[in-house]
């Protein structure tokens, strides 16, 4: 029978005895590791052990298996081991053997504990009495793998020439025709271009708005600059929980401007409204045309009667959502103006009557039925 456990209180010697205590043995080993009062000069305390326990009832397992596959004759094993704060003369580990001859037992038992040793996940800290948070022990009889010199070096492609260089890729397998360097200049201007995108972007994002201490210290000209910017959103960025990445947080900072007065909305759809333009009967002054061309107008963008439609409402949407996401109160220019009686219309509140409000009612209405 095997016994496999790990406590976190103080283990009883005699009762791990009597469970390999059997009458067909003759020997009975026991080994009993116990915390001692120094190391290497200094006053210890105690010992502290810690464990992965689920792997360490594995390995003790295994322990268990393999005495019992070098010395068939055991009849019982013990394996206790103890976890937490361990005084100094106290038992920290126990294993004992059961077998018919002292052979078996003893030399089942040295071995025992080797393994223990070397294979189990079981950490030890020493207390010592000048040191009370104490220092982790390097298990020395830890089988570590062993690298050999050759698997430090870098790989010798030397060592593996190729045979046969007069093989040739296809040249439609080659989406990139152009030399080293012009293959850089290519990786470098696509670099510079993104990096010119993103400095343009938190130009418009990352606005500093300075407190008023800071503000009292600068001067008319750089206050003029800081309520006249453009930038209209403030933001900031977020570390992502489990990630080295960061989240950008855009919040719209309207101080200041048209947006911020009562029934906006409906002022500007006024504004807005489509006017009555000439419809000449020619190619490039259709309505379609017109239209288009007075919202390039107004987008800041130069007509091109000639250019692809496509193409010219694909750089308005373009333009739109950049407005959007930078200044919110870009949206109200798409809203369309409410119907006039829509709005006038409102939900009528039901009556409340009181107690003696009904009261009246229903005798009104009994002298209406008695007449």
């Amino acid at each position: 029978m095997d016994y496999i456990k790990l406590v976190n209180d103080k283990i009883n010697v005699q009762q791990v005895h009597n469970l390999i205590v059997d009458d067909g043995c003759g020997a009975c080993s026991m080994f009993v590791g116990t915390t001692r009062d120094t190391f290497e000069g200094k006053k210890v305390t105690s010992l502290e052990y810690e464990a992965y326990e689920n792997m360490a009832l594995k390995e003790m397992s295994k322990i268990c298996t393999e005495l019992r596959t070098r010395w068939p004759n055991l009849k019982h094993i013990a394996i206790y081991h103890r976890l937490g704060s361990v005084p100094v003369r106290e038992e920290s580990v126990v294993i004992a053997t059961s077998a018919p001859h002292r052979a078996a037992a003893l030399e089942s038992v040295s071995f025992a504990i080797d393994e223990l040793k070397s294979r189990v996940p079981i950490w030890k800290k020493e207390i010592y009495e000048e040191d009370p948070v104490g220092e982790w022990k390097e298990n020395k009889e830890c089988q570590w793998p062993q690298r050999s010199p050759l698997t430090l070096k870098a790989f010798d492609f030397s060592s593996c020439p190729i045979e046969d260089q007069s093989l040739t890729s296809d040249n439609k397998l080659v989406q990139i025709r152009v030399n080293d360097a012009d293959l850089n200049r290519r990786v470098e201007c696509f670099l510079k271009r993104k990096r010119d995108e993103i400095n343009l972007y938190n130009i418009n994002d990352f606005k500093k708005h300075s407190t008023d201490n800071e503000s009292n210290c600068k001067n008319n000209e750089d206050d003029f600059t800081e309520e006249t910017s453009c930038a209209r959103t403030q933001s900031f960025l977020v570390k992502q929980h489990q990630s080295k990445g960061h989240l950008k947080v855009r919040r719209a900072n309207n101080n200041s401007g048209p947006q911020m007065r009562p029934n906006y909305s409906q002022e500007l759809n006024k504004l807005m409204a489509s006017q009555e333009t000439p419809n000449n009967p020619t190619d490039n002054n259709s309505l379609p045309s017109i239209r288009l061309r007075n919202i390039e107008t107004y987008m800041g963008f130069n007509s091109d009667d000639n250019g692809n439609i496509l193409n010219r409402i694909k750089k308005l949407e373009n333009r739109i959502l950049l407005l959007e996401s930078s200044s919110p109160e870009y949206k109200y220019l798409v809203q369309l103006p409410k119907d006039e009686q829509s709005t006038s219309l409102r939900k009528e509140k039901k009556k409340i009557y009181m107690p003696d409000r009904l009261n009246c009612f229903i005798e009104k209405i009994k002298s209406e039925i008695e007449q």
